[in-house]
């Protein structure tokens, strides 16, 4: 009889699974089937355990390990799509060229929700995660016990972990180019509107105005902080011509304050641009350009950020992680707000439908 150490060692069994996975048999056997009456938390542990003890079901035994399932997990915090959709256009094109389709689930911003997407996406395999914010400001990582060596890729809200992948629209950039604009436009008197103090795209940008007035010796009339609203753009843009009558600009961190504060310069009997230019930010359709005048601003580049977190997913697949924060620039787009002669010709069929006579 051969020596116990020379012997083959025993493959592993359904029961082993089970044990490891702290399921009955019966529950493992449906876990390992892909069935829906099995959690996504339960189902994604029994895989799991599987996968650490080479477990392979009747039917997998004498194939190769699985390939790759060509799928990548959105999992947004976004609760109207206005960051989720065109982030995933954006990466969907870049997936697309490589053979792989995106999933996206929303959490409602709920970590609870979150964590089962999670375990959803990755009960039906997909490749890494891509997690889309809404504010800018940092979020915490993922639990690895969540990711279970998922590649993840954060964008606009970036990880507070340095060493994961993060992707950001570069606010500071936005602001520095947003004064040295107003500037060589002979503007003089500027303030700043921005939004609550503890949103760090409120930071930046005013970090980035503040870098370039300090370049060419210069200072804002005022810095005014409350509110993401046309209400508080309105109510500002009173109070700065009540104390600066010579103000000739506005930089309005957000284009729904740049609306407001247009609102409350037209209301004053002032003109939009010829004696206040108004500058806003994001580029939102909804609010830049179906205003009067329409709205020079900057737009986030979401679609890149997409682009740019679908490439770096598919290096780190590749065995190429990214780490750190990548900055993606945020074009300006100008138009009447800060530029009379920018007409922007409205959206319409340029027919012109009249009564016929009978």
């Amino acid at each position: 009889m051969a020596p116990a150490s020379s012997r083959t060692a025993a493959k592993p069994t359904l029961a082993d699974v089970a044990r490891i996975a702290n399921v009955s048999i019966a529950t493992a056997s449906k876990a390992l089937n892909r069935t829906d009456r099995i959690s996504a938390a339960t189902q994604r542990a029994v895989i799991d355990a599987a996968e650490r003890l080479g477990y392979r079901t009747p039917t997998e035994r004498g194939r190769q390990q699985r390939q790759r399932s060509g799928l990548v997990g959105l999992i947004t915090s976004d609760y109207n799509g206005r960051f989720s959709l065109p982030l995933l256009t954006g990466a969907e094109s870049t997936l697309g060229a490589s053979n792989h389709a995106a999933l996206l689930m929303s959490s409602h911003g709920r970590p609870a929700l979150e964590k089962s997407h999670i375990d959803r996406l990755a009960a039906h395999g997909v490749d890494g995660l891509i997690v889309v914010g809404n504010t800018t400001n940092s979020r915490p990582p993922l639990d690895p016990q969540t990711t279970m060596g998922l590649p993840v890729i954060y964008t606009y809200d970036p990880s507070r972990d340095p060493d994961d992948c993060s992707i950001v629209c570069d606010n500071v950039g936005a602001g520095a180019q947003a004064i040295e604009y107003l500037l060589s436009l002979g503007r003089r008197y500027i303030a700043i509107i921005a939004g609550p103090e503890d949103f760090q795209a409120a930071k930046d940008r005013a970090r980035g105005a503040w870098q370039t007035f300090s370049i060419y010796d210069f200072s804002p009339v005022d810095v005014l902080f409350d509110a993401w609203s046309e209400e508080w753009g309105e109510r500002a843009a009173r109070v700065l011509l009540d104390r600066h009558p010579h103000l000739d600009a506005i930089y309005a961190l957000s284009d729904e304050i740049a609306r407001g504060a247009v609102r409350g310069l037209l209301a004053a009997g002032k003109r939009v641009p010829q004696d206040v230019a108004v500058i806003g930010h994001d580029n939102w359709y909804v609010f830049a350009a179906n205003a009067h005048p329409t709205l020079t601003t900057f737009d986030n580049n979401i679609a890149m950020i997409g682009k740019t977190a679908a490439q770096f997913l598919l290096d780190a697949l590749a065995g190429r992680p990214h780490h750190g924060v990548t900055t993606i620039e945020c074009p300006m787009i100008v138009r009447e707000s800060t530029e009379a002669s920018r007409r922007t010709p409205l959206e319409s069929s340029g027919r012109i439908f009249a009564r016929q006579s009978s």
